[in-house]
């Protein structure tokens, strides 16, 4: 490793006897000479000579230094222009190069932070988790609470990313606790972390949990200007509320959402926004209102939006149509949906279930348990407990159905196991 401008300045004066003081006067405050020792400030070329005719040195001796160091923040500059610009292999290149050869003006913390965040966005999750934790042990042994905080809330983004859900809630709760016993953390920061403990909550279907968290980000960000994240948090609230069956503050959190996304000009965003209203309003049985609502969604995502959205709006238009009894009209949409997704995705679990009751209604009773299983493989796999509890719950009343009282008794059975596992996963985890 390369010795530093600070670092040679002080060796030298070391070796010729002199202090702090004696190499400031006349020139500077012993205060600034410890300053650029340390690295923390930069001479002037008048007093970099100045300091190199009292050491007795050339300053070309020092200009090298310099040089090295103007390269090293046009290095960090130019990754920090890559990463905003989304060419995120191009900084991975320039970061990884001054990680191995730190700078001493640059810091350590900043450059590794940014470099996972590199790895993060390219998928690289395990080089991602080594340097996120790197950060988060450096800056809990320095008390540097805000970044540890940054560095948990990453650490949880990669195990959303990975369907790791209960990890997840994990990394939150955690700078969650560090948040409640510390001061001075932003407020961005903070509802960032508050956010996402409600939507991993809402994932995970533990509903109350959500409503709460989401609850402390509305009430945090009240009087800032964070719209995007206030637009998330009134779409959380909406979600939470309309699985608590509180339907008439889902609409109205819903529509806030749909507001602010609106106003912002993201307009994917209101369109998913306004499936999630189509979904509340068919809970409150207008089916007829929401069925209007996702066909607006499913023309808007044919413009703003992807197969995947459009495969969603199938889906859950399927669901309604299953309510009102319109059975072949409910598969179709179903299967359209199934064709649009791709295998293993989580969204597929839900499907699946519906075309269980489907099969169900129509009394194909071997297809709907297959459908059921299918639906219990995608949530188990998802860490999705309470969906898991419900597509049990149908698929005991599909072997009851056919008659088959002791499969219902077994499918019961595996589902109290799986819960009491789950369980036991949470505490090794906390």
């Amino acid at each position: 490793m390369t010795t530093s401008l600070g670092q040679k300045i002080r060796e030298l004066r070391i070796l010729k006897g002199l202090t702090q003081s004696d190499l400031g006067a006349g020139m500077v405050t012993p205060s600034m000479i410890s300053q650029i020792e340390a690295d923390k400030a930069n001479p002037s070329h008048k007093l970099l000579c100045a300091i190199a005719e009292k050491l007795e040195t050339s300053v070309d001796y020092f200009l090298t230094d310099m040089q090295t160091k103007l390269e090293q923040t046009s290095t960090y500059k130019l990754a920090k222009a890559f990463m905003e610009s989304g060419e995120y292999d191009r900084a991975i290149s320039l970061l990884e190069e001054l990680l191995e050869n730190p700078a001493p003006h640059l810091q350590l913390t900043n450059i590794s932070f940014d470099l996972a965040n590199c790895y993060l966005h390219v998928e690289q999750f395990e080089r991602a988790t080594e340097l996120f934790e790197s950060v988060l042990d450096g800056s809990i042994r320095t008390g540097e609470h805000n970044t540890a905080v940054l560095a948990l809330n990453k650490l949880g983004v990669i195990q959303l990313r990975k369907e790791n859900l209960l990890l997840a809630q994990f990394h939150w709760k955690k700078a969650y606790q560090i948040l409640s016993r510390t001061e001075n953390i932003d407020v961005s920061t903070k509802a960032f972390v508050i956010t996402n403990l409600g939507m991993v909550n809402l994932k995970l279907g533990e509903y109350q949990e959500a409503l709460k968290y989401y609850t402390e980000s509305y009430q945090l960000l009240q009087g800032t200007n964070y719209l995007k994240l206030i637009g998330e948090t009134y779409n959380g609230l909406g979600h939470a509320n309309k699985e608590l069956k509180n339907y008439k503050r889902a609409v109205e959190h819903t529509q806030d959402a749909i507001a602010i996304f609106k106003s912002l000009n993201y307009v994917k965003t209101s369109y998913d926004n306004k499936v999630n209203l189509a979904i509340i309003k068919g809970e409150e049985g207008k089916t007829e209102e929401a069925l209007a609502l996702l066909d607006e969604c499913m023309e808007g995502y044919s413009k703003h939006g992807s197969e995947i959205d459009i495969a969603n709006v199938h889906s859950e238009i399927s669901r309604l149509l299953l309510k009102e009894g319109r059975y072949a009209d409910a598969e179709t949409h179903a299967n359209q949906a199934l064709q649009l997704m791709e295998p293993g995705m989580r969204e597929i679990a839900f499907i699946y279930r519906t075309l269980a009751e489907i099969k169900l209604m129509t009394e194909d009773f071997d297809t709907a348990v297959e459908d059921a299983e299918k639906a219990i493989e995608l949530f188990q796999t998802n860490d999705m407990i309470g969906q898991l509890t419900k597509t049990y719950a149908l698929l005991g009343e599909i072997y009851k159905s056919r008659g088959d009282f002791l499969s219902a008794t077994e499918s019961l059975q595996k589902m109290q196991t799986i819960v009491e596992s789950n369980l036991r996963d949470r505490i090794m985890v906390m």
